[in-house]
């Protein structure tokens, strides 16, 4: 069930291109646990040609991945849900009407560690019934 949007081509980007493939096989996993929503990997590109002198071909350090049905609203929130889940993750969403997305990762779990660390303890620092107002000694005194 298509629904007449077409292919989405996304690609998935990776350290290096063993990376890339652990990643877009996690997303693969993930959009097509939605219903009516089809992805699969693209066919592998031979990699470029080396430079004379090389040691080897040219890898290019991501997958890219064709997904069917679904609406753009609900790949897009399901690919954003992904990406943000690290930091490393990048992905570029090609539609088939044109529009093209780029989604990084969000914060890094070390990030998020010490931003709920810094909540607990400025709720577990004491704060008198004057928190945040300035005292000043009386003058004459």
């Amino acid at each position: 069930m298509t629904q007449g949007l077409g292919v989405q081509r996304v690609q998935v980007f990776g350290a290096d291109p063993a990376h890339a493939e652990r990643e877009a096989r996690q997303l693969r996993d993930e959009l097509t646990a939605l219903e009516g929503v089809e992805a699969r990997f693209a066919d592998r590109r031979r990699p470029g040609a080396a430079a004379p002198g090389a040691k080897g071909d040219v890898l290019t350090p991501e997958v890219v991945l064709l997904i069917t049905g679904g609406t753009f609203a609900v790949l897009r929130t399901a690919i954003r849900g992904w990406v943000e889940v690290r930091k490393s993750r990048h992905a570029r969403i090609e539609f088939s009407d044109g529009t093209v997305t780029e989604l990084r990762g969000g914060v890094s779990g070390r990030e998020l560690s010490r931003i709920h660390k810094e909540g607990q303890s400025s709720a577990a620092s004491p704060a008198g019934p004057e928190a945040g107002s300035e005292t000043r000694p009386e003058a004459g005194r």
